[in-house]
């Protein structure tokens, strides 16, 4: 193994291409000042873009043991620390792998990530209202909604309002914000996209509880993919992969599956 810089030659093998997409975070990650990657240029990348950031491991399908176990030595090595937790994301084979060997440093949480990617749009059921780009006078409602999401999605680790505020404000500045309003004017679904190359990540949607099952997600995202799919970028997204619901607006818009990935965390202490 050694430490390796966004030139390296294992971006351009077929097993990475494979599932470039859906290690799109790694693509995000490669130009942070911070980043630390580290591989053997063959069978696995490791790739942490800024220190306190989730650490992506890549990894090739029917990797062997002993290079397993590697990956697993330079985690411990390079990026646990004593005094902080490590979140990690990784394909199935490896999680279960640290399971089988007992790794001393493995946590109890466990989170299945669903991947999904588009390559042509499908109508979904129609819904009355219109999707915008969000503009600066949205910033309190989409604040609002941006704060009920870390409530309802990760209360342990909640933000406050004016940090919402913050945040959405940041999102408005990239001119990538979108937002769907009902037939009220009332804005009922939003989301944001950040396009790296040709890829383009979705994010941050969210429909306010009383406002769901009503198509707005699904038409939302429809209205942003096609956009997106006419400049010639490839949308993608990352969600829970046992929340249906939400899945299935993805769906609804022509969103199809490609993967499963494991989020959980290691830590020293």
């Amino acid at each position: 193994m050694k430490k390796i810089d966004r030139n390296s030659s294992i971006f351009g093998s077929d097993e990475y291409k494979k599932d470039r997409n859906q290690f799109h975070i790694i693509e995000l990650s490669l130009f942070s000042k911070d980043l630390l990657l580290y591989s053997d240029e063959e069978n696995y990348l490791i790739c942490r873009g800024q220190v306190g950031r989730p650490v992506w491991v890549w990894t090739v399908d029917g990797i062997n043991k002993n290079t397993m176990n590697e990956v697993a030595e330079i985690i411990t090595e390079q990026y646990l620390t004593e005094d902080t937790k490590c979140k990690l994301t990784a394909k199935r084979e490896f999680y279960t792998f640290l399971k089988e060997v007992a790794y001393p440093y493995l946590n109890d949480d466990y989170f299945e990530m669903g991947s999904l990617e588009c390559r042509q749009v499908k109508q979904p059921r129609k819904c009355d209202g219109y999707s915008k780009k969000a503009v600066i006078d949205d910033i309190k409602t989409l604040a609002k909604y941006w704060y009920a999401d870390y409530q309802e999605m990760t209360p342990l680790s909640s933000i406050t309002l004016q940090r919402a505020e913050e945040e959405i404000k940041a999102m408005l500045e990239t001119d990538n914000l979108w937002i769907w309003r009902n037939a009220q004017d009332k804005i009922v679904c939003m989301v944001h996209y950040r396009i790296v190359g040709s890829q383009v990540k979705l994010s941050h949607v969210y429909t306010p509880e009383e406002e769901r099952r009503k198509g707005y997600a699904a038409n939302l995202i429809h209205d942003v993919t096609k956009m997106l799919l006419e400049m010639n970028l490839e949308p993608l997204l990352y969600t829970d992969y046992h929340y249906i619901a939400s899945n299935q607006a993805y769906k609804n818009a022509g969103y199809e599956e490609t993967g499963v990935l494991i989020n959980f965390s290691c830590s020293i202490r």
